[in-house]
């Protein structure tokens, strides 16, 4: 059960870390170009990745769980 809550927290992180990340790459682009240019299909898109790679990680740690590797 543990396992499982290791992927969902990886998965809702990688999610999280993602959209951190285009928050942080817009202000950026704000403080160079003076404009705002938000678009919802690239944060969708990133939040798919942030799910797939946290999934990814998740899967990985329990798995590593799983076989008792040493350190996980």
């Amino acid at each position: 059960m543990i396992n499982i809550f290791f992927a969902l927290f990886s998965i809702l992180a990688g999610i999280l870390l993602a959209e951190i990340a285009y928050a942080l790459l817009l202000t950026i682009e704000y403080a160079m170009l003076s404009s705002f240019n938000f678009e919802l299909t690239l944060a969708w898109h990133y939040l798919k990745i942030g799910a797939v790679g946290g999934g990814i990680m998740g899967f990985g740690i329990a798995l590593l769980r799983y076989f008792r590797v040493k350190g996980f």
